[in-house]
């Protein structure tokens, strides 16, 4: 069976790619930092490779190894004061290792990204927008009487367009994973409240610099609309375009909803 080589496995949605790769018989390595993280590996019927980020010994071996790369773990996760600078050294740095052994084997290598690399303009942006000036990114935001529309993405729609880029994407391609956009954080977070059965707080700008750092409260304030039309047309993609707000209230959350009012991680 090919072989996928995964980081970021553990996660959220690397637990949605490795069950979606493995319904379509391939075998998963991925990496993993801790022993919690390989019994979630494990359990989903995977391989943990120990390491990390900056393992770069390990990056080049598994990549070497793998038909398939696909990259998804971020410096940030779980350490959101760690500076934007540094994110992105150590990103840089592993996914040089990653290539390193890739090279001259015409292997797929996906790797992870953001839309809003994209300059904001207030209307949809595509591949081929504009990105940020160097500098401006996280100095400027688009505020419009939208009220920070964002775009959205199911996680069995994600995990099913990670593996049709990887089996069809032509080198340097880019595509958007977006299936839904018109959602604002505001109603994002009155159902995420109501299936938590908590109050929603308002946080201005300055506070969420204050609490969660420059670079995510510039995530969470920047509107993004982002579109998918390139994937659908060039890869075949179809999600199943379930609403963002339809997930949290009737989805998969709810069962991270309950684990977190019963006081589980």
């Amino acid at each position: 069976m090919p072989l996928i080589f995964l980081t970021g496995g553990s996660g959220y949605l690397g637990h949605a790619i490795t069950t979606h790769a493995l319904s379509k018989n391939y075998t998963i390595h991925s990496l993993s930092r801790s022993p919690e993280s390989d019994a979630k590996i494990t359990s989903l019927g995977a391989v943990p490779i120990r390491g990390d980020l900056t393992t770069h010994s390990v990056l080049r071996e598994q990549s070497q190894k793998a038909d398939i790369v696909i990259h998804l773990a971020d410096p940030m996760a779980g350490n959101y004061s760690l500076p934007y600078e540094e994110r992105i050294r150590i990103d840089d740095e592993s996914v040089t290792a990653i290539a390193e052994g890739l090279v001259g084997t015409n292997k797929p290598l996906v790797v992870t990204s953001g839309s809003l690399v994209v300059a904001a303009t207030g209307t949809e942006t595509d591949e081929n927008s504009a990105l940020w000036e160097e500098g401006k990114a996280l100095n400027e935001r688009i505020v419009s009487e939208r009220k920070n529309l964002r775009w959205w993405e199911e996680k069995g729609d994600a995990a099913e367009l990670y593996l049709l880029a990887a089996e069809r994407a032509g080198a340097g391609e880019v595509f958007n994973g977006c299936s839904e956009w018109g959602v604002t954080f505001g109603e994002l977070g009155r159902a995420m409240a109501d299936v938590l059965g908590v109050e929603v707080g308002l946080v201005g700008f300055e506070e969420a610099k204050r609490v969660w750092g420059e670079f995510f409260a510039g995530f969470l304030s920047t509107e993004n609309r982002a579109s998918g039309g390139k994937a659908m047309r060039v890869l075949g993609w179809a999600p199943k375009k379930v609403g963002i707000v339809e997930e949290v209230r009737h989805g998969s959350y709810v069962e991270v909803a309950e684990r977190l009012r019963n006081g589980a991680a």
